[in-house]
């Protein structure tokens, strides 16, 4: 199974007063898949080792207000509103093709407990699953750089468009792998 590549990102001013606010943000901003509509919308109490508070499946375009709405009487400090949906990206199946790609967002209350999974080992208060780390590096054997090359300006993009709708404080891109993405990724398109 491939590792997955995650943005954690902080805010300043965060609140968890602001959470639904947040999460409407994310939501108006994120490219969701025109390829395969329907979303799992989920609110955790506490822990992901809780069952889930409100769980409900979204099979039209997604409406952040209303989805927002929804999750609103669900949220408080010790809870996480996560949105498992698709993004459209360049995958590698011996040939790159336009295909949706599963993303997961989190927004998370600060007294909601979980593993700090991040290199820093700071919980941040906006987690999202991009997708595999493989959709956005070079394949090996193959000199077609450009799918990649889109799918990384769909992370620039979606980034961008963040910090233009919320209070960025920093960002951070990041894998599991022990070695640090942005220069794997800057060493494989140099060679």
């Amino acid at each position: 199974m491939a590792d997955p590549l995650f943005l954690s990102v902080w805010l300043t001013g965060y609140s968890p007063l602001a959470l639904t606010i947040y999460f409407q943000k994310i939501l108006e901003v994120f490219p969701f898949s025109k390829l395969k509509l329907g979303s799992v919308l989920r609110v955790y109490a506490v822990s992901f080792q809780e069952v889930p508070v409100f769980e409900g499946f979204i099979d039209t375009a997604m409406d952040a207000s209303e989805a927002a709405s929804v999750v609103q009487e669900f949220v408080h400090d010790d809870c996480c509103i996560q949105l498992e949906t698709k993004w459209d990206l360049y995958q590698w199946d011996g040939a790159w093709e336009l295909k949706p790609t599963r993303a997961c967002i989190e927004v998370h209350g600060p007294r909601f407990e979980r593993d700090v999974l991040n290199p820093l080992g700071e919980a941040e208060p906006i987690w999202i699953d991009l997708g595999p780390e493989a959709t956005f590096l070079p394949q090996p054997g193959t000199d077609q750089l450009r799918p990649v090359q889109s799918n990384i300006r769909s992370i620039l993009h979606f980034a961008d468009d963040l910090q233009s709708v919320l209070a960025v404080e920093r960002r951070l891109l990041w894998s599991e792998t022990e070695d640090n993405f942005a220069e794997r990724l800057s060493i494989l398109i140099d060679e």
